[in-house]
């Protein structure tokens, strides 16, 4: 498999070899083309095209605080398969902080640095991992040696949510 990221689209590339004698040399390909309103390519800090943390939140992390200042609620969602790096993203390390951590500080620096008496502000986290089709709480305790899977459901009204997320 050959991934190529370019702007905004990913193209995967699965190529596969013909068996047959008379074409050795042949190959065949398969190309299925992404295209996403962002696409970063985190893997080598030397390559020009590298996403650092900040660039990902200037892309991001921006429009997420600003629309939750507009009063929106605000839903940051990591997909791909293991060892992507999708928690890196989201919390990245001491040294080189994630996309949850910087939208906190966000969230509460400009809170904090608002002077208006009228404002006022309740921020409420949930934070959950969707992983072989089982939902996990992230920041529910558990004494369990097994974690305790949570269940999707649809209200009416509301629309999607998870039974028994914890709020913090």
């Amino acid at each position: 498999i050959i991934v190529e990221i370019e702007d905004r689209v990913a193209t995967v590339k699965k190529v596969k070899v013909d068996n047959r004698f008379e074409s050795v040399w042949g190959t065949r390909e398969k190309v299925v083309s992404f295209g996403f309103d962002y696409c970063y390519w985190s893997i080598d800090p030397e390559d020009p095209k590298y996403a650092s943390q900040e660039m990902v939140f200037q892309d991001l992390g921006t429009m997420v605080l600003s629309s939750a200042f507009k009063g929106y609620n605000i839903c940051l969602f990591a997909y791909g398969q293991t060892g992507s790096g999708k928690t890196y993203t989201m919390m990245g390390t001491p040294a080189s902080i994630g996309l949850t951590p910087r939208i906190c500080q966000g969230l509460f620096s400009r809170e904090g640095a608002s002077s208006k008496q009228s404002t006022s502000c309740r921020v409420e986290v949930s934070f959950l991992e969707i992983y072989n089709e089982q939902v996990r709480d992230l920041l529910r305790q558990s004494n369990h040696k097994k974690p305790y899977t949570l269940r999707v459901r649809e209200h009416p009204e509301m629309g999607p949510y998870v039974q028994g997320l914890s709020q913090h």
